[in-house]
């Protein structure tokens, strides 16, 4: 799958007619039957499931559309697990920005002081450049993706790759033009934040993530895997869908080709629950938070970590939802927050298409989806 095909866009750009409509304000309550049938157009659309919570203060709607499997026709359920992809970046960099509060490293620190020899470049490279997409370093997926066939897919899907090799190949390449308004996103650079986090704690990322971001949020459906190519527990299956064939069944695939950058597998509830520990600071100080989600880089909506986006119905002018979106093989992702954590939206589907984000139509649903539920937020709570 090509890079451009995985760089993650804005939910809701401020300035687009979307964010700028107004909200309506509807009675107390989330209503529950909306939310449903928005929903259930993104498995009429074709993704096989889809998997939702809304949530504002101590109101929360839970929601599944479609089945698990397009096989057995199991019906799909709110808390089943999927693939979240490029959310995971979000962890990561939650543990990045945490080792920066305990003195640990400085996000100006250059890659070569925690990776000496990794990167070949003459131009110094801070970690900051590589929370934000701002480094130039190409996408190692381009590598292992070119077309961003099916069958490029199927040869690479149980292929174990460890991150030293995958940013080995991605550097062989040179740095984009600093000046260039098209600087990759670039799964490489959190490929390389989670070998810095592995140098510097001595453990590896799979273990300060568990310690540092999924024990305190509550993330007791969430997981690093590494290598195990299989699901455990309640899950839902992922597919892919060429432009003129059936549907792929994807969800079985070695997650190491992900690592860093999208290997995290959980749940709408607990994607919930990990932004509003973020918000609440339960995983980081205030001014830390603040720092995360600074902007001003080469992508102004994508910061330290995080994305933001435009608010149907936000407390003060101009304020922003945060979070983060996903498009794995099979599955896509998407989580947002207010920035208290009060109001939030994360779901889930299960369907995705070689080199481009999706079918067309899933692509409006989730659209439409997103604006729904972030308006059944307003006023409430």
């Amino acid at each position: 799958m090509a890079a451009a095909a995985l760089a993650v866009g804005l939910a809701l750009p401020p300035g687009t007619a979307a964010a700028a409509t107004a909200a309506p304000a509807p009675p107390a309550g989330l209503d529950a039957k909306a939310l449903q049938a928005a929903l259930d157009k993104l498995t009429a659309a074709g993704a096989p499931a889809a998997l939702a919570e809304v949530r504002v203060g101590d109101q929360r709607w839970s929601g599944a559309s479609g089945v698990r499997d397009v096989r057995s026709e199991q019906p799909a359920r709110p808390g089943d697990r999927y693939r979240v992809a490029s959310v995971t970046k979000s962890m990561v960099a939650t543990v990045v920005m945490q080792l920066a509060d305990e003195g640990k490293l400085k996000l100006d620190d250059p890659v070569a002081k925690h990776l000496p020899g990794m990167l070949p470049y003459k131009e110094p490279i801070n970690l900051r450049q590589l929370l934000n997409h701002t480094s130039g370093i190409p996408d190692y997926l381009d590598d292992l993706y070119p077309t961003g066939s099916l069958e490029e897919h199927q040869k690479n899907r149980f292929r174990y790759f460890a991150p030293q090799g995958l940013i080995k190949n991605a550097v062989k390449r040179p740095l984009a033009d600093p000046s260039s308004p098209d600087l990759p996103y670039s799964n490489t650079n959190y490929a390389l934040l989670g070998l810095v986090v592995e140098k510097v704690t001595g453990k590896s990322l799979g273990t300060e993530l568990t310690r540092r971001v999924f024990r305190p949020a509550g993330m007791r459906d969430t997981s690093y895997p590494t290598v195990n190519p299989f699901l455990s527990g309640p899950h839902v299956n992922g597919y892919i869908k060429p432009e003129n064939g059936p549907l792929v069944d994807a969800t079985d695939y070695t997650p190491s080709v992900w690592g860093a950058a999208a290997a995290v597998v959980s749940t709408s509830a607990d994607l919930n629950r990990f932004f509003r520990a973020l918000s609440d600071g339960t995983l980081l100080s205030p001014a830390r938070l603040a720092e995360m989600r600074q902007q001003g880089g080469k992508y102004p909506y994508y910061t330290q970590g995080l994305m933001a986006g435009g608010d149907l119905c936000p407390a003060r002018p101009g304020e922003l939802m945060w979070g983060n979106r996903g498009n794995g093989f099979g599955y896509r992702s998407m989580s947002f927050s207010s920035p208290d954590g009060r109001r939030q939206v994360s779901f889930g589907w299960t369907v995705s298409a070689p080199g481009v984000a999706g079918p067309p139509a899933v692509e409006k649903a989730w659209q439409e989806f997103l604006l729904a539920a972030l308006g059944a937020t307003c006023g409430r709570g």
